[in-house]
């Protein structure tokens, strides 16, 4: 799996083919309520903001239009969460409608009229922000580029759908189904979202993990964490987003560099927020970085939705960093829980005490892709983000078959970039520093 960004998206021309998905059978409401992260995307998607992601697969070779499009009718067919849609309260709300079935109309197969890759890429991005809109039914973008030796299938979902476990998910199915091989009944993603919401509704105001959310809002100022350098973006506004992508470490340097970090009782991911919170410091950041973390909560390994919780974390960034590594390892740990509260308890407890910042949130996030089924054969997989404006920055790492990597979004601003360039080249060489120091006898 790659990440990448709208804004720079590149698919080369074809023919182009798209089918529609239409629900079968009245929609009707379910049990299932919606969460407080549900609530917040659909507000912003009301407010005219998108938030789709976008699933990309390149096969090396030209394929059946009509076989792919019964394989991607089948699998948002056989997933309970992709065959809902969203509709407004009269209470200010947002409720959750389910259709019983799905089915996918035949597309028609047609040259496509931009030439340029990049202008392709707008194009669609355009298309698929017109089509994800989540209060209408399956509001789901289905097509593909075919040329006479490759096919791109583009897969695009609102946000409220699906998270990145969802999309390694299709992509596996995708590829089993393209191959002639029959899948597993798929768990349900609407079971899931009840159960989490189920243990939110059962949290009591003295659980200790809301105390602990309370602890890092404290030492947080009581602000939603942002990144903690000048970005140069005024409070209250949003600009156009900008991307970095890096690669950090090799397939071979990121066995090394886990194996390095597990010498001093660190883990892989606590280990790059340490080189990240470091070079952060070394540039002009403070001690301890206040970030979220993304973490997967109550959804099994075949279900479809977005089941992402949230973590509070201080990331320690002062002094050396083996025992940076020890230390923030430890943190993780124990922040991690608290993802599987929910927010609602943490704004039952706290919201009145929250100070405003910025609309974006500081998140660093982490996946890796080297842990879920990969795709069978010779298939690229990219997960596209949609553009949006922002105000603060953003960063997930991800591992995959070709080693650990890093995609920063951030506001498009000559000092965003100066910062977040120099933030970037210091993690680089910390990261460099952890493998250098695996050679010896000492460790980093």
């Amino acid at each position: 799996m790659k990440l990448s960004s709208s804004e720079s998206w590149e698919v080369e021309p074809g023919d182009l083919v798209r089918w529609r998905p239409v629900p079968v059978g009245e929609a009707e409401g379910t049990s299932t309520p919606i969460s407080e992260s549900e609530r917040f995307h659909l507000a912003a998607v009301a407010a005219g903001q998108p938030g789709w992601m976008a699933l990309t697969l390149d096969f090396p070779k030209s394929l059946d239009p009509d076989r792919l499009g019964a394989v991607v009718g089948e699998v948002v067919g056989r997933h309970d969460v992709l065959r809902g849609h969203y509709v407004r309260t009269p209470d200010s709300g947002f409720a959750r409608l389910l259709h019983p079935a799905a089915a996918v109309e035949a597309g028609v197969q047609e040259a496509c009229p931009d030439r340029d890759a990049r202008d392709l890429g707008a194009r669609l991005a355009r298309e698929i922000s017109e089509t994800c809109d989540p209060f209408g039914p399956l509001p789901h973008f289905l097509a593909a580029v075919i040329r006479p030796d490759s096919t791109t299938l583009i897969c695009a979902f609102d946000h409220c759908y699906v998270d990145a476990r969802s999309l390694s998910l299709l992509t596996w199915e995708i590829c089993e189904l393209m191959a002639g091989r029959g899948l597993p009944p798929a768990e349900s993603g609407l079971d899931a979202l009840r159960r989490m919401a189920e243990v939110e509704a059962s949290v009591p105001p003295d659980d200790p993990r809301v105390a602990e959310w309370g602890s890092f809002l404290t030492a947080a100022g009581w602000r939603v964490p942002e990144f903690p350098l000048d970005l140069g973006v005024a409070t209250g506004a949003a600009l156009p987003v900008g991307t970095m992508v890096r690669t950090l470490l090799s397939a071979e340097d990121a066995a090394r560099f886990s194996a390095t970090v597990g010498g001093v009782g660190a883990r892989t991911y606590p280990a790059l927020l340490s080189c990240a919170g470091k070079a952060i410091r070394a540039v002009g950041g403070p001690r301890e970085v206040a970030t979220v973390v993304p973490a997967g909560t109550g959804a099994g390994p075949g279900c479809v939705c977005w089941s992402v919780g949230n973590a509070p974390l201080l990331i320690w960034s002062d002094g050396d960093l083996a025992p940076a590594m020890a230390r923030n390892t430890e943190r993780l740990a124990n922040a991690l829980p608290l993802a599987g509260i929910g927010l609602t308890p943490v704004f039952a407890a706290y919201g009145d005490r929250l100070r405003p910042s910025r609309n974006d949130v500081f998140m660093m996030s982490y996946v890796d892709y080297t842990r879920v089924p990969a795709p069978a054969g010779e298939v690229t997989v990219r997960q596209v983000s949609c553009q949006k404006p922002t105000d603060t920055a953003q960063w997930w790492f991800w591992r995959d078959e070709d080693g650990i990597h890093v995609r920063v979004r951030y506001p498009d601003t000559e000092r965003a970039v100066q910062v977040l360039a120099e933030t970037l080249d210091e993690m680089t060489a910390l990261v460099g520093s952890v493998l250098r120091a695996g050679g010896s006898a000492g460790g980093p």
